[in-house]
Order: structure tokens, then C-alpha cells, then sequence
């Protein structure tokens, strides 16, 4: 929201994550299934997520065009089903200020035609040269293009989530798991100890008496951007209102790239064993070169964003500053020799998203303004009137705390006025000069903080002020009531 200052109580207690699925929403996912069974989609989770009404849904893996395509029409079914329940299902990235917003995980592997699934590591990954190698292959193309994977999950709404101690940050890492990052790092080592299998590892229970629990090979890090999860791997930046075609196309694309150049190190080796030993030399040089990507702490930590820069890992902040790597030439050699974009579509591509992030905080600028001018300032003058006619009755007897009160909204609506005619001059000015990119960058960095300014007023007043007057309704009224 443009406006909203924080509930007393929000997600501090999990007891909405941790909670039963109330009454009403369990009604909204029922209808949703029968509707998305009737499209031949279907949930294999559904729950509470962690802010309070927030929900979870993931659908049964499919191909990836197919599952986009299922994604669209999930996104839309939620949307016209909420309302005939008495609901808005919100998709932005982050609807509430101050409490988890909201993202996509898009699981990725590569599977045959004869559905081998080629990240599956197998019962002895540190023998399975060709997961090795696709596992390296990624590696390399997540390091080598960083800032487009940057951008294919990038849009305005997520700009408030990314690196928010909620999501993934804006720095890209990978994160694989203790287990198959020391396999690598044998393999880089050249320390090619007798592995663990994954039987052996699966089936060791130290506890007599109790049956084996199967052991995940990937503990799970939520703070990781891109993490390897069993047989795939999970890039959870997208923003919950996008569509995951493009990070897909981009996936697939550096993918390919990589593979090629294996593939011209590999073909022409005659026998098995030669094969072999060249995949194993491939992997150690590649760990070597981009090794730098692969972390495993905690990517929400300072500590972490200045080890990224130590690295040399980039840290783009901003969805508009992502839209220029479009404009980078190993980016346009990328596409165009795989024959996914011309260049020209490329460039078309850049200057359209550019437009977007300016129409959209256009929207939001005028909304704001709008809503000052027409809910807040009216709200505040009504309140200010109340409490002076009564200093005005009462004269000295008038009672302490309404001469203060009514002095801290005076100051309140001089900070909103002053915030409001600050923000319209440098909309004006934001938006005239330089050309689309310029433009976003005078958004990013000189008008969010202005309305980051007036919505600190706006907040401020809706801390104190009179339900009687303050008619917009609370992160309670919002939250709380489902």
C-alpha cells in the first residue's frame, strides 16, 4: 500500500503460518481446485504462508512452457474466485509494508525425451560424471550472466521485496548443499577420496531401535537466491506477479550456451575413458573459474553483500538499473546466436520495460498525491478543527494532552503539504529529462524518497488520529478479518 502504518500485532508470533487454514479461504481453495481441475491443473500444496493472510499454493511440476502457461491460469482463477468469496487475492510483491511480501520458486532441470532427469545426482553422485558436468555447466552460466538472471526476476513490485529479510537478496549465489559442493570441491582439489553414497548416507541412523529416516542431500537455504534441491534447482526471486516464461527463456539460454562450449571440448574424443577424464578436467576448471558464485551462508547478513563485493559479484539493486544489461554486448551475442531475440528485439525490450517502471510509479506518485489531497489532508484539517474548537471553549482549563495533540497534527499537515508539493515538482522534474533509462534512475533514486517521505507523515498521523476522522481503513481492518 501506498499508505499504512504497521498493526500492533502482525507475523512476530507464527501463529498464522503455524495456524489451520480458516474456514472462509478453505471455502475460496476448494471452488479454486474444482475450477482449476476442470483445466486439467493441480495443486500439490496448498497453506498458510507467514504473514497474516498470506497463502500458498504450488502445482504439480509439468514441462516448463506447459507450467507457465498453468501459472497464468492459476493467477487468474485465484483472482476471479477471491472475489466471490469476499476477497481480493493481492499478487503484488509486497501488499503490506513492514510484514513478508510475496514470490515464485521456478524449479528448474533438464530432462531427456526419455525422461532422465539430468541434475538427478543419482546413488553415487561423485561417480556420475554427467550430473557433474551439467552441475558445473550451471555454475558457469549462472556466473557468467548474473544480471540477467537479475533481470528476468525483476519488476517494480519486487524491487520492495528483494533482500528484504523475507526473500532472497538481490545478489546472486548458488547454493548446492553441503554434500555435492564438498564432491566439487574434491574434484577441483583433485582429492578424489572414496564419496558417500547416497544409500549409505540415506540409511546411517545413529539412533538403535528406530527405523532410517531418508536424509535430504540439500538442507534447504530460504536465504539463497538459486539452491539445489534433490534433482533441480530452485531460483526463488521472481516476484509473485510475473510470469516466469522470460527467467525460463533465460535459463534455458545461458544453459545452452554453456553446453555448447562442453560440447565442442568433448566431441571428437574417441574413447569412454578419455571421455571421462576430460569431463573431470572440464569440471575442475570450470569450479576453479566460477567458484566465487557458489555460497552457502546466510544471504540476508551484511557480512555476506561485502564478501559479494570482495568477490566481485554484482549487487543491482534496482529493477531498472537490471534493464541495461540488455544493452551489454555479450547479452545481445547470447541471444542472437542461439536465435531467441534479434537485437532489435532486444532493444525493443529493454525500452519497453524502461516505460513500464515509469508508468507504473506514475500511477503510484498520482494515486499518492491524489490520496493526500482528497483523504489525508481533509481528515487531518477536520481533526485539527475538533481539538482547537475545544482549546477555544476551554481556554487555560482546555486539558494538556489536547493542546498537544492538536499541535502535533498542525505539524503533521504542514509535513504532508510540504511532502506533497516536493514530490509533484520533482515528478515534473524526474520525468523531462534524459531518456528512458535516465529517467527510471531519477525515479529509483530521487523520487522514492520523497514518497517514502510523505507516506512517514501520512503514517505518522494515522498513529494517533481519531477512527471518527481517519476514514481509510488499517492494516488491522485489512488483515485481520478473514
Amino acid at each position: 500500500t501506498l499508505f499504512g502504518a504497521p498493526s500492533p500485532k502482525t507475523q512476530e508470533l507464527d501463529d498464522h503460518y503455524f495456524g489451520a487454514i480458516p474456514p472462509r479461504v478453505a471455502a475460496f481453495m476448494k471452488e479454486a481446485n474444482q475450477e482449476l481441475w476442470k483445466l486439467g491443473i493441480y495443486a500439490k500444496t496448498e497453506h498458510n504462508e507467514v504473514a497474516p493472510g498470506q497463502f500458498e499454493l504450488a502445482p504439480i511440476f509439468t514441462n516448463g512452457n506447459v507450467a507457465v502457461d498453468q501459472n497464468h491460469l492459476i493467477m487468474d482463477i485465484l483472482r476471479e474466485t477471491a472475489k466471490k468469496h469476499g476477497f481480493a487475492c493481492l499478487l503484488h510483491e509486497k501488499p503490506f509494508q513492514g510484514i513478508n511480501g510475496s514470490g515464485k520458486h521456478d524449479n528448474y532441470s533438464i530432462i531427456t525425451d526419455d525422461g532422465q532427469n539430468l541434475f538427478s545426482p543419482g546413488d553415487k553422485p561423485a561417480e556420475n560424471i554427467r550430473f557433474l558436468l551439467f552441475v558445473c555447466a550451471f555454475i558457469r552460466a549462472v556466473d557468467t550472466y548474473p544480471l540477467l538472471l537479475r533481470l528476468s526476476a525483476s519488476c517494480t513490485g519486487n524491487d520492495h521485496r528483494l533482500g528484504a529479510n523475507e526473500a532472497p537478496p538481490a545478489i546472486i549465489s548458488i547454493y548446492l548443499g553441503s554434500y555435492i559442493e564438498n564432491i566439487l570441491y574434491d574434484i577441483y582439489t583433485k582429492n578424489r577420496k572414496k564419496q558417500t553414497t547416497q544409500e549409505e548416507k540415506a540409511t546411517f541412523n545413529p539412533v538403535t531401535g528406530l527405523s532410517y529416516i531418508p536424509h535430504d542431500n540439500t538442507d534447504r537455504n530460504r536465504t539463497s537466491p538459486l539452491a539445489f534441491t534433490g534433482n533441480k534447482f530452485e531460483f526463488r526471486m521472481l516476484g509473485s506477479s510475473m510470469s516466469a516464461s522470460f527467467s525460463n527463456t533465460v535459463l534455458n539460454a545461458i544453459m545452452a550456451e554453456s553446453l555448447n562450449q562442453i560440447a565442442d571440448e568433448l566431441e571428437g574424443i574417441k574413447y569412454i575413458q578419455d571421455i571421462r577424464e576430460k569431463a573431470l578436467t572440464i569440471c575442475r576448471t570450470l569450479i576453479e573459474k566460477h567458484k566465487r558464485i557458489l555460497f552457502s551462508g546466510d544471504g540476508y547478513s551484511e557480512e555476506w553483500a561485502k564478501e559479494a563485493k570482495r568477490r566481485g559479484l554484482p549487487n543491482v539493486k534496482s529493477f531498472i538499473e537490471s534493464t541495461e544489461v540488455l544493452n551489454d554486448p555479450s547479452v545481445i551475442n547470447l541471444f542472437t546466436s542461439l536465435n531467441i531475440y534479434s537485437e532489435k528485439e532486444l532493444a525493443a525490450n529493454r525500452i519497453i520495460l524502461q516505460e513500464q517502471y515509469e508508468k507504473i510509479m506514475g500511477i503510484e506518485v498520482r494515486t499518492m498525491i491524489e490520496m493526500a489531497r482528497k483523504d489525508i489532508l481533509p481528515s487531518q484539517i477536520a481533526e485539527l478543527k475538533f481539538y482547537n474548537d475545544i482549546i477555544n471553549t476551554s481556554g487555560k482549563n482546555t486539558p494538556k494532552f489536547i493542546r498537544d495533540h492538536a499541535s502535533t497534527i498542525s505539524t503533521l499537515i504542514d509535513q504532508t503539504y510540504q511532502a506533497i508539493q516536493s514530490l509533484e515538482d520533482a515528478w515534473q522534474k524526474a520525468t523531462t529529462i534524459g531518456n528512458t533509462f535516465e529517467v527510471g534512475q531519477n525515479i529509483y533514486y530521487k523520487i522514492n524518497p520523497l514518497m517514502d517521505k510523505l507516506r512517514a507523515s501520512v503514517d505518522a498521523y494515522e498513529k494517533i488520529a481519531a477512527r471518527e476522522f481517519y476514514k481509510l481503513p488499517s492494516y488491522e481492518d485489512i488483515l485481520f478479518n478473514i
